[in-house]
């Protein structure tokens, strides 16, 4: 009996440690689970692979990407702005411009190293000294656009010329000689961009023309709101004069025009077809009676056209006109550029046009500023604001 009792205490305690060994039901839990001592069960996938960031289906959305910037990949084949096909081998290293706007146009660009040859009587011209103060006696002359001398632009050896609408026959010679010539012709604000951009894609200076444009684009968007609760009453009747004479004046389809009307006014000659200077009568300009009469800068910009607001405010003939009666006749800021053209710095003679017919929107002062923002961005130079407030 004894020895049976044995035998089943001893089955008892083989039974208790087979059960002790046997392998847990318990699910594995983060709290019981040591990855270095449990065995890892098969699977018949592959293991994720861990990493820093939540893992995103398949289908979802990307994040989006900076857009690549596109490169003008030469040659290059590009239409002008008289509609002439002109293709230049790669980007142009010395430019001969013979038209004094897309000279500035290189130069807001950063182009002045570039330049081999500009327009003649640069050193009168007082942006060249300002910006670009090497230039001046050191580079070609090619006369003007009525008088262009082709000997001194094959001497500059350039690969780029640019040339006004008005020396097209000097382009057409050019061309056929194998030197890449484009025309143009900014005679708006929408030319004016479309040369810039021309400049820029013919120059590898892209990025420069871009940050230009831009800028235009604020500009405008900034006038176009300081102006846009003004009614037809608000708006007064500008006559802008011409540079020869106070009885020409700008007709509705010169760029002048253009800043008159963008900056809250009406043009006085607004029924006077054309896109060039016109000559009036003294019956027409009383029979206009404008509010407002503005005199630009003379041609070069460095002083006044060769008559004052003061003279035609004397003149007797036009004492009755309204702006003269009230004292409404004001000179353009002469010693930097022609605002009322279409030159790179154009959307200043908006932005001083708006100061001057409605400067309880947007004061002198504020334009000063503005203008010397513009000039230290795209010229490299600190405007004395002075010559602006004086």
């Amino acid at each position: 009996m004894k020895r049976f009792l044995s035998l089943a205490l001893a089955l008892l305690m083989a039974l208790s440690i087979l059960v002790s060994c046997a392998p847990s039901e318990e699910p594995l839990t983060p709290e019981n689970t040591n990855p270095q001592t449990q065995e890892t069960p098969e699977v018949t996938d592959p293991p994720a692979v861990e990493t820093d960031a939540p893992t995103e289906p398949t289908d979802a959305p990307t994040e989006p990407t900076e857009p690549e910037v596109e490169l003008t990949v030469f040659p290059l084949t590009v239409t002008d702005q008289i509609g002439n096909e002109v293709t230049i081998e790669a980007p142009a290293e010395r430019i001969v411009s013979g038209y004094y706007i897309s000279s500035s146009t290189c130069l807001a660009l950063g182009l002045q190293d570039k330049l081999v040859a500009t327009e003649e009587k640069i050193e009168a011209r007082p942006i060249y000294g300002l910006s670009a103060p090497d230039l001046i006696g050191n580079i070609g002359n090619v006369g003007s656009a009525k008088a262009f001398d082709l000997e001194a632009c094959l001497a500059a050896e350039p690969d780029l010329v640019i040339l006004p609408s008005r020396a097209k026959d000097y382009g057409e010679t050019l061309t056929e000689m194998g030197i890449p010539t484009i025309i143009v012709n900014p005679e708006s604000h929408e030319q004016l961009v479309e040369m810039v951009t021309l400049i820029g894609q013919l120059t590898g200076a892209e990025e420069a023309a871009n940050k230009l444009i831009d800028r235009y684009d604020e500009v405008i968007a900034k006038v176009n709101d300081l102006t846009a609760d003004l009614t037809e009453d608000d708006k007064p009747l500008v006559y802008m004069s011409g540079t020869s004479s106070y009885l020409t004046t700008a007709p509705k389809d010169m760029y002048q025009s253009s800043v008159i009307t963008s900056a809250g006014g009406i043009n006085a000659a607004q029924d006077i077809d054309g896109d060039y200077w016109v000559d009036v009568s003294y019956e027409q300009l009383i029979a206009m009676n404008p509010d407002v009469i503005i005199i630009p800068t003379n041609n070069m910009a460095n002083g006044q056209p060769d008559f004052s607001a003061e003279e035609l405010m004397a003149d007797e003939v036009l004492a009755e006109v309204a702006a003269v009666a009230n004292g409404a006749v004001y000179n353009m800021p002469a010693g930097y550029e022609a605002w009322d053209s279409p030159v790179p710095s154009g959307v200043l003679g908006m932005l001083w046009m708006l100061s001057t017919l409605h400067p309880d929107l947007y004061s002198l002062d504020e334009f000063a500023l503005d203008a010397q923002d513009f000039y230290k961005t795209f010229y490299g130079f600190e405007m004395d604001t002075a010559t602006i407030l004086d």
